[in-house]
């Protein structure tokens, strides 16, 4: 079993990127059945400022994903929870689809996981028992918000030559 957090590649500095998406985006609203069904009637959308170009996952404020590396997950995890979100560039009259994604938070992390004093984690170790059949999913003890697939996903992910992602081994205890 090999897992891998899937990142946002930081050599890509100029990428399209939403605006105020922070602002309108509780991501708390994310992450249970209540708050999926107050956006559930609400469209998305933001503003770019038609600088860079449109990579295919955009970690941060919150994790989007384009339609390419969507197909990819839902052929792998059918099961994760999809928003939508247009990222709108005026001067360029483009719209762009993309997707909040939350897959499955799953209490994952083994006791050999190193923190550091900020009780930010060092170095993230998976309990393989804990695992399960999740192929996408999201640690339930990490504060920061990212993805996590396993080798399956990741090589699909290369296979396509999606761009804008770096995937970053983690640790399985025991392996």
């Amino acid at each position: 079993m090999e897992y891998y957090i899937l990142a946002q590649d930081e050599r890509i500095t100029e990428f399209e990127e939403p605006a105020g998406i922070a602002k309108s985006v509780d991501q708390r609203l994310l992450r249970d059945e209540e708050g999926r069904a107050a956006l559930e009637h609400t469209i998305l959308q933001f503003y770019t400022q038609g600088k860079g170009e449109y990579i295919d996952f955009i970690q941060r404020p919150i994790p989007l994903v384009s339609d390419a590396l969507k197909a990819i997950f839902e052929r792998y995890q059918p099961n994760v929870y999809y928003k939508l979100v247009v990222l709108a560039d005026v001067k360029a009259m483009k719209q762009s689809l993309y997707w909040i994604a939350v897959p499955e938070t799953v209490n994952s992390l083994s006791e050999e996981s190193e923190w550091n004093r900020s009780d930010t984690l060092k170095r993230p170790v998976l309990e393989p028992n804990r695992l399960g059949h999740y192929k996408i999913f999201r640690i339930a003890e990490r504060l920061e918000d990212f993805i996590v697939v396993d080798l399956d996903v990741a090589e699909s992910i290369l296979r396509y030559g999606l761009k804008g992602i770096t995937l970053k081994k983690i640790d399985v205890r025991g392996m």
